[in-house]
């Protein structure tokens, strides 16, 4: 008899028996009593700024509480029973006849971190609940409790490490109240989004050679007309999107008159949602700044802005194929944006086939321009760099205005484990628009914010919630608009190859878990709703 069938006293498999089925219909009646009382609508009235903080807190340890219910309730009720083959709980099935993981009983499974592991589980009534960490996803959509019951025969479903997690208790509760908590080892696996493959692309892309197999050399991309170099990057970003699978459109717009102004090219990838009402979408520019504009004479290569951006969202497009979303999404290259933000506008105020629909709400974007010189990269001085998010918009600064904040907290402070208040000694050069005096030194600017800059504002605008993922900025780095924005400049300023891929991996996955957060809460849509 192996330990999944029996809890012995070394065993992983731990049962307590509730002696009363109505112990778990009670808990999962208060589950839902709970959820309902911390989330408000946003409709409501403002909130003072201790009712906004309130709010957070309760949110976020109701979605911690929620995920690791089961666990506790077994904890706290565990001196009403024993193991398995006391009293009431012979009855009940040995686990690995009810629960396959990857098609394999659990004690034969080794869980890797930053991958998919699908689950079976048989029995009506039976839920199971997962820890902070592993992501829980059904029809192929997250759960973000993070806990489910079966109604029928079976559920089959999805687990997803991060690459964060320690531990991974996975906890099944029977219909009869007794429970399981399965402890299950973890080993290190390849990130469906990582720092390698990263950075392996950003390699191609970045480099000129004679070998097109080895080299992509996709360089030179200034908006402008005629740039053929602009065309012939946007040609394989678009089939980059269109080998996965997606509908994919080059979105060109001439916004001047005028020849020799830029005109706007976007890349756009659309997903079907299953709710045809709304909208939402994450996107990076791939235009970089032209020779002689400022601060530093414009670059050529534009690694770090925004190259890194721009093959994230290659990155997260091959991630997004293996989940269903809830409205149509949109995952988009833009051009223009260091012409002020004239691609994402183009989007978002023409009527075309495949521009923003005017008949659907927009709910969220998420925009990433200039990440990996951040944190958990250290600077040659010692210090980690400024890593920033700002969610919005932030109508008024004493209060939380929107729920998409409440998501961008609890993915870094409770799902990436960051070190929200890690300060340094002295003040970084630059940050956000709001609270800044309070901010000046802290590694984690993760907040709402009204700062703009880039093309989450032509969102925010149209009342959409929002996140702007940014690293180090302006005098925290120098290489800003310049000849020395390189991949190689990148890869020196941070240490290393492997500190580069690590800082990359972390904000890839914050972006990432965040947009399917958001596209499950139902809380977070357009303000002007």
């Amino acid at each position: 008899m192996n330990r999944f069938d029996r809890c012995a006293q070394r065993g992983e498999i731990v049962r307590k028996d509730y002696h009363s089925a109505d112990m778990v219909k009670w808990l999962s009646s208060e589950v839902s009593n709970l959820m309902s009382w911390v989330r408000l609508p946003l409709s409501a009235p403002p909130l003072t700024k201790a009712m906004s903080e309130l709010r957070t807190a309760l949110t976020m340890q109701t979605l911690k509480a929620s995920k690791g219910l089961f666990l506790v309730s077994l904890m706290l009720l565990a001196s009403l029973s024993g193991c398995f083959g006391e009293e009431g709980a012979e009855d009940q099935p040995i686990v690995s006849s009810i629960f396959q993981i990857d098609f394999t009983p659990p004690q034969d499974v080794t869980l890797r971190t930053g991958e998919w592991h699908e689950f079976i589980l048989e029995g009506n009534g039976r839920s199971l609940s997962v820890p902070t960490g592993v992501m829980l996803f059904v029809n192929d959509t997250i759960l973000p409790n993070g806990y489910v019951t079966v109604t029928g025969d079976q559920i089959n479903g999805k687990f997803l490490l991060t690459p964060y997690v320690e531990e991974a208790t996975l906890t099944i509760v029977h219909p009869d109240g007794t429970g399981e908590a399965l402890e299950m080892p973890i080993t290190n696996g390849t990130p469906i989004v990582n720092g390698e493959e990263w950075l392996d692309k950003m390699e191609f892309i970045t480099s000129v050679c004679t070998d097109s197999t080895e080299c992509g050399g996709y360089i030179n991309r200034w908006m402008g007309t005629p740039n053929p170099a602009f065309e012939r990057a946007a040609s394989f970003f678009q089939g980059h999107f269109e080998g996965l699978g997606y509908e994919t459109h080059i979105l060109r717009v001439t916004d001047h008159g005028n020849p020799t102004e830029p005109e706007s090219l976007n890349v756009i990838a659309w997903k079907e949602g299953r709710d045809d009402s709304c909208v939402q979408g994450m996107g990076a520019h791939m235009d970089i700044a032209p020779p002689g504009g400022p601060p530093g004479g414009g670059t050529y290569e534009g690694a770090y802005d925004n190259t890194g951006g721009t093959v994230s969202m290659m990155l997260f497009a091959k991630a997004f194929v293996e989940i269903e979303v809830q409205c149509d999404t949109f995952l988009a290259l833009w051009s223009s944006e260091e012409e002020g933000l004239r691609g994402s506008s183009s989007f978002a105020n023409n009527d075309c086939d495949y521009c923003l629909p005017t008949d659907k709400e927009l709910r969220f974007y998420i925009n990433m321009d200039m990440m990996g010189i951040s944190y958990p990269a250290i600077k040659p001085t010692g210090e980690p760099y400024p890593y920033h998010a700002w969610s919005g918009p932030d109508i008024d600064p004493e209060v939380q205005d929107v729920e998409i904040t409440t998501i961008l907290d609890h993915v870094h402070r409770d799902i990436l484990g960051a070190p929200m208040d890690m300060r340094i000694e002295g003040t970084y050069g630059a940050g956000c628009d709001q609270h800044w005096p309070e901010h000046e030194d802290l590694v984690m600017d993760v907040h709402e914010d009204t700062f703009g800059r880039s093309d989450h504002v032509t969102f925010r605008d149209l009342g959409a919630q929002t996140i702007f993922h940014l690293g180090a900025y302006d005098s925290d780095y120098s290489a800003y608009h310049s000849p020395d924005d390189t991949l190689d400049n990148m890869i020196e300023v941070v240490g290393g190859e492997e500190e580069l891929k690590k800082s990359m991996e972390f904000v890839m996955w914050a972006a990432m878990l965040e947009f399917m957060i958001a596209d499950q809460t139902p809380e977070v849509r357009n303000v002007n709703a």
